[in-house]
């Protein structure tokens, strides 16, 4: 049978090898990963920008910065863990919640999954500050980084809500990044 389209049939995703399904996830994290690198706050549609969400890119940042922490941390290693897991998914959940209060237009896991992609700023300045012992240096390494996760964030969340109430969608997220 011919499809209407002209462009044959469908892929079908449920027979393909494991190595391509792995490949398309892969490289799904590393386009929307570099719109959170590389943040444009002028960007003319920037909810456009993450239509195509995942949340295996999220799910990575939050287990690596939580396993940074921990590795970080001098006690009670499993628990500083399981809080950063427990408050990074909770908050997203949260923040998100909030911007639809605040009679947002954002799709739920569109919002998990960029607040999510978000935290890979955060996940490089926790890996800077485990391997550095210098005080100085981790002050201005988180801040640089928890900047970026912020700038990063900014003009996806702020054009869900209505101008007025911008500030009250984005200070929560930067409260989170803290």
């Amino acid at each position: 049978s011919i499809v209407a389209t002209g462009f044959g049939p469908p892929p079908n995703t449920l027979t393909e090898p494991v190595w391509d399904t792995v490949k398309r996830d892969l490289s799904r994290i590393v386009s929307n990963l570099k719109l959170v690198v590389f943040p444009n706050p002028y960007r003319e549609d920037p909810g456009k920008a993450l239509r195509d969400w995942d949340l295996w890119g999220p799910f990575f940042f939050i287990v690596f910065l939580g396993l940074t922490l921990s590795w970080s941390a001098s006690v009670k290693k499993s628990e500083v863990f399981a809080v950063a897991f427990a408050l990074l998914a909770a908050g997203a959940i949260i923040l998100t919640l909030n911007v639809l209060l605040l009679g947002g237009h954002i799709i739920f896991f569109q919002s998990l999954s960029l607040l999510g992609y978000c935290l890979f700023p955060l996940d490089i300045g926790a890996l800077i500050c485990l391997l550095k012992d210098n005080v100085i240096i981790k002050m201005i390494v988180v801040s640089v980084t928890l900047a970026w996760s912020s700038w990063a964030a900014y003009p996806f969340m702020s054009s869900a809500v209505n101008p007025r109430r911008k500030a009250l969608a984005l200070y929560p997220v930067f409260l989170m990044y803290v």
